[in-house]
C-alpha cells in the first residue's frame, strides 16, 4: 500500500510539472497558442485599401475638370471590421457628371456581401473667361478682349462660359467691365444684317432665283426676320435673315 500511494503522489506531481511547464512556454512565447488555437476572426478587408481605390476614382473622375484639385476623403473608422472580400471590390457612383464639393462613393462587395459609404470633399478652380478689358455695349467680342483664368469654383456664378470660342464673334448685350466674368447671357449672336444698311434680297419662284438691293429698316441675326425696303419698287417686304447682309423673301 505504501508503494502505490507514494507511486500516486510521482504521478500527480508529474501531471503539474506538465501543467507548469506548458503554462511557462504559453506566456513566454504567445506563437504557440496562437498557432495551436483556431481564430474565431477571419481576416479583414483593408480599411486603407478601399480608401485608396476611391481616392483614385475621384481623382479620375475630377481629371482635366478640376484644377489644382483637393481631395479630402472622411475616412472609415478603423475599428470597422469587414470580412476580406473574395471579389473585386466595387466602387459605384450615382454622380459622375459632379467633379466639385461634396460627394458619397460607395463601395460594394459580392462575396461576402457588404458596403460602405466613403464621403469625399472636393475642391479646386475651374476655367471661366473674363473679358481682357473693357468691352462697350453691343460690340463685337474678337479674341483680343476675352482670356480663360481659373478662379475657385466656389466663386463661379451661374452660367458663366466656360469655352472662349463660345464668346469669340459674339456681341456684347450690356457693357462688360475689364476682369469681369462673361456670362452666357450677357451675349446675342452677332448681327449679320444692320439696319439702314444694303442688302440683297433674294427672291425664289419655281426654279427661278431673282436677286434685287434693298435697305434693312432694322438689324436681325441669323435666322431672323427682318424687314427689308426694295430699292427698286420701294416696297416693304419681309425676310429671313440667311447670310450676312443677305436675306430670303419667301
Amino acid at each position: 500500500m505504501k508503494v502505490a500511494h507514494t507511486n500516486a503522489r510521482l504521478d500527480a506531481m508529474k501531471s503539474t510539472l506538465k501543467l507548469f511547464f506548458l503554462f511557462t512556454l504559453i506566456v513566454f512565447n504567445p506563437t504557440i497558442l496562437a498557432s495551436t488555437v483556431p481564430s474565431e476572426n477571419p481576416s479583414t478587408q483593408s480599411i486603407d485599401e478601399i480608401h485608396e481605390l476611391v481616392r483614385n476614382h475621384v481623382k479620375q473622375k475630377v481629371d482635366q475638370h478640376i484644377f489644382e484639385a483637393s481631395i479630402r476623403l472622411r475616412k472609415l473608422s478603423p475599428d470597422l471590421r469587414l470580412k476580406q472580400c473574395e471579389k473585386p471590390l466595387q466602387v459605384i457612383d450615382n454622380r459622375l457628371d459632379k467633379t466639385a464639393g461634396r460627394m458619397t462613393i460607395r463601395v460594394k462587395c459580392l462575396q461576402p456581401k457588404w458596403q460602405v459609404f466613403v464621403p469625399v470633399t472636393v475642391d479646386g478652380k475651374l476655367p471661366v473667361v473674363v473679358a481682357a478689358k473693357a468691352i462697350i455695349k453691343r460690340a463685337v467680342i474678337t479674341s483680343e478682349d476675352v482670356k480663360q483664368v481659373l478662379i475657385p469654383y466656389k466663386k463661379v456664378p451661374s452660367g458663366v462660359l466656360v469655352d472662349i470660342n463660345k464668346a469669340i464673334g459674339m456681341r456684347a448685350q450690356n457693357a462688360i467691365g475689364a476682369n469681369e466674368t462673361i456670362i452666357v447671357r450677357d451675349l446675342e449672336p452677332p448681327y449679320w444684317v444692320f439696319k439702314n444698311k444694303q442688302v440683297n434680297i433674294i427672291t425664289r419662284i419655281g426654279g427661278i432665283e431673282v436677286r434685287t438691293r434693298g435697305t434693312a429698316l432694322k438689324s436681325g441675326v441669323v435666322d431672323e426676320q427682318v424687314a427689308v425696303k426694295n430699292s427698286k419698287s420701294e416696297k416693304i417686304v419681309y425676310g429671313i435673315v440667311i447670310a450676312p447682309n443677305t436675306v430670303l423673301v419667301p
